[in-house]
């Protein structure tokens, strides 16, 4: 695992525990504050996507200070090529008002119905692949999924 791209403002805390959802396993937290944002993931080659599926189970929660700021947190899964290029992504994801994300043909965004409560996913990587038209399967070499905390702007 490591930390992306983003600049290292300084306000973020990584959090892993058992005691965030009620289970067995552990959870990771990332409280992120300022500006910018800080992304948690994982890289993962695959040879045959036909049969691969993505499960996860999140609570997300943003808030901003300002209504003129949004904050987002998202559980990414991005499409990579050979050159570990971004073919696509996927986030299931929630935000403040103010998001300019939008969906395009290569990025699919699933909003989570709320932030109080812990949610299940499932999909296969092939059909989800049908929401990113602007992705040829055939390229897709590897997948990285993340946890992202980001701000826009200073909160």
């Amino acid at each position: 695992m490591r930390w992306g791209l983003f600049p290292d403002t300084g306000n973020c805390r990584l959090r892993w525990q058992h005691s965030f959802h009620p289970d067995r396993d552990f959870e990771v937290m990332i409280h992120k504050m300022l500006h910018q944002g800080m992304k948690l993931y994982q890289r993962v080659e695959i040879n045959d996507i036909e049969s691969l599926a993505f499960s996860v189970s999140c609570r997300l929660t943003a808030k901003s200070e300002s209504d003129s700021l949004f904050a987002a947190a998202a559980v990414c899964l991005e499409f990579l090529d050979n050159s570990d290029s971004v073919l696509g992504e996927t986030r299931i994801y929630v935000a403040t008002r103010g998001c300019d994300w939008q969906n395009s043909p290569r990025l699919h965004l699933i909003p989570a119905p709320d932030s109080f409560h812990w949610y299940d996913y499932h999909f296969f990587l092939r059909d989800e692949l049908e929401s990113l038209p602007g992705v040829q399967p055939e390229l897709v070499k590897a997948v990285q999924v993340g946890l992202l905390g980001f701000v826009l702007g200073n909160c």
